[in-house]
């Protein structure tokens, strides 16, 4: 947008150079006009550029605005990352932010911390829900999640089964001795799994 309505490219160029000049470098100014910051697949200068700092063929990126150079927080940090990791400079004009200093080093290392201990626990998260599933005995794809569809006469050969007296167990082993595939296709037969069906197409409490 500041392509047509926003702050000029001109202008960004301006604060840049003297910023960077001011530093002591060699400056080689990128553009990349008209472009979403939405994520960094879809802007090839800045892709050339991060390669090219990571590879040694320059020493710092300066950025006038944060959101020019990305709109996401783990694009921010994945580029904080590779600067750690590939040890060149990385300093946001608006923010004050600049890798180069304590102060920089310090807020980058806090940001960075905070969404490691936000990943962390979305994780911790996940294994609460996945161990109470199997706590509860709930099967994905039998208790919970989208139900595959059984054929008809699997169904009534387990209807009548179960009219003759026969357990889930004994069912689920003659499911399996006749290599009658699940709806899974392929996977073993359990008690759990043919009582399951049993009572969702018969209606059965």
């Amino acid at each position: 947008m500041q392509v047509d309505d926003g702050v000029s490219l001109d202008a960004q160029e301006k604060q840049l150079r003297y910023a960077a000049e001011s530093q002591g470098y060699e400056v080689e100014m990128l553009r990349e006009e008209g472009k979403s910051g939405k994520n960094i697949t879809g802007r090839p200068v800045l892709k050339k550029a991060l390669e090219d700092l990571d590879a040694g063929r320059a020493e710092a990126l300066f950025v006038t605005r944060l959101d020019r150079l990305a709109r996401s927080t783990r694009d921010f940090l994945s580029i904080v990352d590779r600067s750690h990791k590939y040890n060149w400079r990385l300093a946001l004009l608006d923010l004050g932010l600049d890798t180069a200093t304590y102060q920089g080093r310090f807020v980058v290392t806090i940001m960075s911390a905070m969404a490691e201990m936000e990943r962390g626990m979305i994780s911790l998260r996940q294994k609460d829900v996945h161990q109470d599933r199997r706590t509860s005995g709930k099967v994905w794809g039998v208790d919970l999640g989208p139900l595959p569809a059984t054929e008809k006469t699997v169904i009534e050969r387990i209807d009548s089964d179960r009219k003759l007296g026969l357990s889930y167990k004994l069912i689920a082993d003659g499911l399996n001795k006749d290599a009658i595939p699940t709806t899974l296709k392929g996977n073993k037969w359990y008690a759990s799994t043919v009582r399951h069906i049993y009572l969702r197409n018969t209606k059965v409490l």
